[in-house]
């Protein structure tokens, strides 16, 4: 019976060597591609739900009162908690009927009428935003504390607020934050000190935000960037949020 010889035993180890070698290099491409789309869909999608969400906590926004850093790296706004409409009457008094609606005001809620978001009409300044007097459930009238405010809503429109919420591009710690609990009047640029933050999504290696104007400052529009990596996939989505500013 023949057997192998040396030679013909090491042109097959050679050969199967070179097999296995190309045959590894294909799958290890394979799953490496794998992979990298698997971690692409996912940032994508927490990307996704991050500008969503984002979207919408800026479309119920005060208006005129989104506002970004001149470095882009944070959006801050005042969201409306409720809002109604008081006697016309009452204005340029301390206390306004509620029309409609009676409505609930916790002890840290505030009270906005007719934002401008311009000198003497700013939120931010103090101009237009109020504490209650007299905080509690369903009520139809509306007690504030301080002076009165400097200019009557034409369309006798209040607001309820309770502090600022800003939207912060940490890339020292590759993260977007949500800051809540920003008290109000506040300075530009923000102090976020004493202010809760919490992790909207992590893996952040690009975010900014610029804020346009519409015509006559009744409009405007938020573009929002943001760019997540992780295990070699890479996912950019850009976003265009709308702004309505009519107070």
């Amino acid at each position: 019976m023949n057997g192998f010889t040396l030679v013909e035993l090491v042109v097959v180890i050679t050969v199967t060597a070179i097999i296995g070698g190309i045959s590894s290099t294909f799958i290890r491409h394979s799953v490496m591609a794998y992979v990298n789309s698997e971690a692409y869909y996912e940032l994508a999608d927490r990307a996704d739900f991050s500008l969503r969400r984002m979207s919408r906590d800026i479309r119920n926004a005060l208006p005129n009162s989104v506002w970004v850093s001149a470095a882009g790296d944070y959006v801050e706004f005042v969201p409306i908690k409720a809002g109604g409409r008081y006697q016309q009457d009452d204005f340029g008094s301390n206390s306004l009927r509620v029309l409609g609606d009676t409505v609930t005001v916790a002890a840290t809620d505030q009270l906005v009428i007719y934002n401008l978001g311009i000198q003497g009409a700013d939120v931010y300044n103090g101009d237009t935003i109020r504490n209650f007097a007299a905080p509690g459930n369903n009520l139809n009238q509306l007690q504030f504390v301080g002076p009165t405010f400097p200019l009557p809503s034409p369309a006798s429109r209040f607001y309820i607020v309770n502090g600022a919420v800003a939207y912060v591009c940490d890339l020292a710690n590759q993260r977007l934050l949500m800051v809540t609990n920003i008290a109000i009047p506040s300075a530009h640029p923000a102090n976020f000190n004493g202010a809760n933050a919490n992790v909207v999504v992590g893996n952040v290696t690009s975010c900014s935000f610029t804020y346009t104007e519409g015509v006559m400052q009744h409009t405007g529009v938020i573009t929002a960037q943001l760019e997540l990596t992780k295990n070699g996939g890479v996912a950019r989505l850009l976003n265009l949020i709308n702004v309505v500013n009519s107070p």
